[in-house]
């Protein structure tokens, strides 16, 4: 598969990335001012209780248990109403359980052109899970900015402002796939950060998504590194890797999600073996993460340790969660690694174990009968690769799985 991407398209998805950041970092840090206190002992119960929610709830969402994580963030929410934090922790849970349940909770996904292609069919999306997170979003804001009326230099409610808005940059990019609304709201909840670092420069959590965006300016392609410089934002890779590594060696509560940045930062860097570290830190943290290992079966095969990779891969599918959740993704995953790694019969079986599976997503299907096709293309029979990309075109369009499909059945994929 094509794994270049036009200038727009990779501003686009590096700007993802860092809205993703910047709601995953948030430091969630809780001000005792923040709740109205009746009394100091009651004030100091609550704010224990607040915290040790949080923790559990960030521990549950990282193992992908939502229903425990929603439970606990809402608590977080009657505990201290007037505080952003339960909101803001309550749409990120909603936006990756989504994310989660329509399989793009895979760092592939937002490294293919295909992702970003604008068609004339709107994305599908679920009405009523959408206005509970504007509803979520809205209230984080209201509630923030309330805060910043008594107190414009209150770090902790500006911090808040900026995860909020990170937040809908990343639903509206992933789950709606409207991408200039999510540019908009990625650049304005950096600019807050900025600011939270000026009143505090010990907020160093801040730092997560103020790295990772030093590094995407000066990632981005030469004209437009320059367009970047013209609109006053400068980019550093080094300065942006050591602040990301700054959060997971001294960070309070984002040293997780500032190691979950640094993974996509080495592989992209071709830095595998550090990704590698980085996922088994991560993978021995959240054993129940089926995605950390499905991350770490894909970073063997690019090492080109086809042998453990394979077994990584062949473990998930003995794995009882994994059996009742996610056996689509693992297939799909697999065939990727096989496809890119120039085994197009092993890719073919996984992409087929994809279509085979009777709960696999239908966005999956879709995909695994585009893929399959290709990789019979490259092996020399069109005939039976457009019976794939009929079944293609039989189906709902996903990305620009229709136009492709069209495409390759006019002329033979050729592997470009």
């Amino acid at each position: 598969m094509n794994s270049l991407m036009s200038p727009v398209s990779s501003l686009t998805a590096l700007i993802v990335a860092a809205s993703v950041g910047s709601a995953l970092a948030a430091p969630h840090r809780f001000s005792r001012t923040s709740i109205v206190q009746s009394a100091p002992a009651a004030a100091s119960d609550s704010s224990e209780e607040f915290n040790r929610l949080r923790l559990e709830g960030n521990e549950a969402v990282y193992n992908l248990e939502y229903k425990t994580a929603r439970q606990k963030f809402e608590r977080m929410t009657m505990i201290a109403p007037e505080h952003p934090g339960g909101y803001v922790l309550l749409a990120n849970n909603l936006w990756l359980e989504t994310l989660n349940a329509r399989r793009r909770l895979s760092a592939s996904l937002y490294s293919a052109e295909s992702f970003y292609a604008q068609t004339k069919t709107s994305e599908k999306a679920d009405s009523k899970r959408t206005k509970e997170f504007d509803d979520l979003i809205n209230k984080a804001i209201s509630v923030s900015g309330t805060a910043l009326k008594k107190n414009p230099k209150d770090a902790e409610a500006l911090y808040y402002q900026g995860a909020a808005l990170g937040l809908r940059a990343g639903f509206d990019a992933t789950v709606l796939r409207s991408f200039s609304r999510a540019i908009g709201d990625a650049n304005d909840s950096i600019l807050l950060q900025r600011r939270v670092i000026k009143i505090d420069p010990g907020y160093t959590d801040a730092y997560t998504s103020i790295g990772l965006y030093k590094y995407i300016i000066d990632a981005l392609p030469f004209g437009w590194r320059l367009l970047a410089r013209f609109a006053g934002l400068k980019g550093s890779k080094k300065e942006g890797i050591e602040q990301l590594e700054l959060v997971v060696a001294k960070g309070c509560l984002a040293s997780d999600d500032a190691r979950v940045l640094l993974i996509g930062i080495c592989s992209r860097e071709g830095q595998f073996d550090k990704a590698l570290d980085n996922l088994g830190a991560l993978a021995k943290k959240y054993p129940r993460n089926y995605l950390l290992s499905i991350e770490r079966a894909a970073m063997l095969y690019r090492l080109g340790k086809r042998e453990e990779g394979a077994k990584a891969y062949g473990d998930l599918l003995n794995q009882e969660v994994v059996t009742r959740n996610a056996v689509d993704l693992v297939n799909y995953q697999w065939g990727e690694s096989l496809y890119a790694a120039g085994d197009y019969a092993g890719a073919l079986k996984r992409y087929e174990e994809v279509v085979r599976w009777p709960a696999s997503n239908s966005d999956l299907v879709t995909l695994a009968y585009l893929h399959s096709g290709q990789v019979i293309d490259l092996s020399g029979d069109h005939g039976r690769a457009s019976v794939q990309y009929e079944a293609v075109l039989n189906r709902e369009n996903v990305f620009d799985s229709h136009e492709r499909a069209g495409q390759f059945l006019k002329k033979a994929y050729g592997g470009k």
